[in-house]
């Protein structure tokens, strides 16, 4: 499912474009849902990647810093894009839809897989390490025939 975040920007940008309630009804049957709250979490951002684009074009929107973009990082630490991706792998294969669940779950995994307290302190080595065990995590559930999302919010 799509993140809070997720559901917010696409909500931001459909007032930026001044797009009616029918077309925003349509854009999102074109995704097989009824509500921004449906959208898988791939889909959130092709949606919001379209939309961002339309307003850009428009002069209605300015792309926003990328979490982590501004954070000064020594040369062996974790990348912005690397913390992202983490971040991104993570709530794929969270079960609670809350950005503070998936945080305190992210955490207590890296501190029992890496031995390390937070995603912050992650350096490039370990960031890769992190990567894999999230992605061998998504295929081992993925080969169970598990889902990776719960139907709770």
């Amino acid at each position: 499912m799509a993140t809070a975040f997720q559901i917010k920007k696409i909500h931001i940008l459909k007032s930026k474009l001044n797009i009616s309630d029918s077309d925003y009804r349509e854009i999102l049957f074109s995704y097989n849902v009824k509500s921004s709250k449906d959208l898988d979490y791939k889909n959130a951002v092709t949606l919001i990647n379209t939309l961002v684009q339309d307003a850009t074009a428009q002069n209605l929107w300015v792309e926003p810093p990328k979490k982590y973009s501004k954070l000064e990082r020594v040369n062996k630490m974790a990348t912005p894009a690397q913390l992202r991706m983490i971040e991104g792998l993570w709530w794929e294969l969270s079960y609670q839809r809350t950005d503070e669940f998936a945080r305190k779950s992210l955490r207590r995994t890296l501190r029992m897989k890496l031995k390390i307290d937070d995603i912050m302190f992650l350096t490039k080595k370990d960031a890769n390490k992190a990567i894999n065990i999230i992605k061998a995590i998504k295929r081992d559930r993925e080969a169970r025939g598990r889902t990776l999302v719960s139907s709770n919010k």
